[in-house]
């Protein structure tokens, strides 16, 4: 036992002395000249810029994002359909009458989002109030209740 444990003392002991050895020998790296600065720049099409001039491109920036013009508000009209879902009702069902009154743009499309996230079981019954400006994601919560 006595051999096995320095042997090990050993090893450890010499690979500490390698590492050391590496570490203090290799090369530390050179500090960048401005001339490899400058190369690189060129090389890589980019330009330097002193904190003085970014700061006043940054302050030229805010002044022009500051004076568009505003976009107007979506005028969208938002349709809300009070969806009742009685016990049995499939996704399908429901989903069509969404599309009929103008609340969803495609049944398939809530079906399917319904089928892949496994809520199809999770729907309760019940009446709700679904508004043309919500997600799938928002409308299956509501009427799953999660």
């Amino acid at each position: 036992m006595k051999k096995e444990i320095r042997a090990f003392a050993l090893g450890m002991l010499l690979s500490t002395s390698i590492l050391g050895v590496v570490y203090y020998q290799a090369d530390k790296q050179q500090p960048l000249t401005k001339a490899q600065v400058d190369a690189y720049l060129q090389e890589h099409h980019k330009i330097a810029l002193s904190n003085a001039q970014y700061a006043a491109l940054q302050e030229k920036a805010n002044k022009a994002n500051k004076q568009t013009k505003p976009v107007a508000p979506n005028t969208t009209p938002v349709h809300i359909y009070h969806l009742v879902i009685e016990t049995g009702d499939v996704p399908a069902k429901f989903a069509k009458e969404l599309e009929t009154a103008k609340v969803i743009a495609d049944a398939t499309a809530l079906t399917s989002y319904l089928e892949t996230h496994q809520l199809t079981r999770a729907i309760r019954p019940g009446t709700y109030e679904i508004r043309s400006d919500m997600s799938y994601e928002q409308i299956a919560a509501m009427i799953t209740k999660r």
